[in-house]
């Protein structure tokens, strides 16, 4: 069983995810930008539009794509595509050396029989027609991602898919 001290320690270096961007949100609010209303100056920010994945031309959405909209506007990136370290190399893209990544969340729902089985991620309703008695918990990941500007690549450079689920935030 481990100690007390121990539990309090690993607790206290635990980072708070949604604190931090709770504060960037806020961090940008008392400097008079609010990262989902048009910037007076369209001009410094470009056509921002809501952040996704190239790689699966998914759309991030909630909180992270408010974050990182957010982070965006904050470095001065156009781009809207973010992608992880691991997929970007998967398409044999580089990220720069140096270049500092923006973490994003992801809950995903997992249901696992009473014996301890994984099943298919789901509600456990197809199950319950059998009686096969599950229990659903919801699992949290951290993960890392680049902006496309933070990534050496000829084809990033040169084409910017709009995802089929993206779609322009600001017009002008």
């Amino acid at each position: 069983m481990a100690s007390p001290q121990h539990t309090e320690s690993q607790a206290a270096e635990r980072r708070d995810f949604r604190k931090e961007v709770t504060e960037s949100i806020i961090q940008m609010l008392e400097q008079g930008v609010a990262p989902w209303q048009k910037p007076w100056d369209a001009a410094t920010v470009g056509q921002l539009a809501v952040p996704f994945n190239p790689t699966s031309n998914n759309p991030y959405r909630g909180g992270n794509a408010i974050y990182l909209m957010a982070s965006a506007i904050r470095k001065g990136y156009d781009d809207p595509r973010w992608m992880t370290y691991k997929q970007a190399a998967a398409n044999d893209w580089q990220v720069r050396g140096g270049e500092k990544g923006t973490q994003i969340e992801f809950w995903e729902k997992r249901t696992e029989a009473k014996d301890g089985k994984s099943l298919a991620a789901g509600d456990g309703s197809a199950h319950e027609e059998t009686g096969q008695q599950t229990e659903s918990r919801f699992i949290h990941r951290v993960y890392t991602v680049f902006n496309a500007k933070q990534i050496v690549s000829t084809f990033l450079r040169r084409s910017m898919p709009a995802g089929p689920r993206n779609s322009i935030l600001y017009s002008s």
